[in-house]
């Protein structure tokens, strides 16, 4: 058989699919920088497309022993980035609107500039406050709240219980609650807003 393209992809995916590392970087190397353009043009970001990237190719690591060799992988993988930039999107609409009614319920003249200075400085506390969760914790609690998915997917995707995750869940709001229950009651509000979506 000739060594066309298919036939160089067909040969790294089904060592691939047995681990090979090397078939890996080959497959890397030839697609990359392709999906790294592709995602681009999209999300106008050099950094959100390397990340899409990495992302697409950690799940075809992931994955590697469902792959088939049949199949084209090049369809396979802009497949999957073009569901990884959807969610990137997706993502992005969430955090706006969110931010936006937060902006528009503070702008109303009943709401005086120190309350917003004060939330703006909660938005940080909160963000550091998730960044502190112990690793698997941040995960489940960014799957839900920022990525928007169900219990049950999270605990597919993650391969763990539907009642681990809510264990999680919860004790992350209740972390976060406790340490906004020690600031003042600005706090409190944030917290009915933020966690409660």
């Amino acid at each position: 058989m000739a060594s066309t393209p298919e036939h160089i992809d067909y040969l790294a995916v089904e060592n691939l699919k047995h681990g090979d590392v090397k078939a890996f970087d080959v497959l890397y190397c030839k697609y990359s920088a392709r999906l790294y353009n592709f995602s681009s043009k999209y999300l106008k970001s050099d950094e959100e497309a390397e990340e899409v990237v990495q992302e697409v190719f950690f799940y075809v690591w992931d994955k590697r022993s469902g792959l088939k060799s049949d199949h084209s992988f090049n369809a396979y993988i802009f497949t999957i980035a073009h569901n990884i930039i959807k969610k990137y999107f997706n993502k992005k609409i969430r955090d706006n609107a969110f931010k936006n009614d937060l902006i528009y319920s503070l702008l109303q003249p009943e709401n005086r500039l120190d309350q917003i200075i004060d939330y703006k400085f909660l938005l940080r506390k909160v963000e550091q406050y998730i960044n502190s969760f112990p690793k698997r914790r941040k995960e489940i609690f960014i799957k839900r709240k920022f990525d928007g998915l169900s219990v049950k997917q999270i605990a597919d995707e993650l391969g763990i219980s539907p009642n681990t995750v809510e264990n999680q869940l919860a004790a992350a709001q209740k972390q976060i609650k406790n340490k906004l229950l020690k600031e003042k009651l600005a706090g409190l509000l944030f917290f009915m807003l933020f966690i409660c979506l």
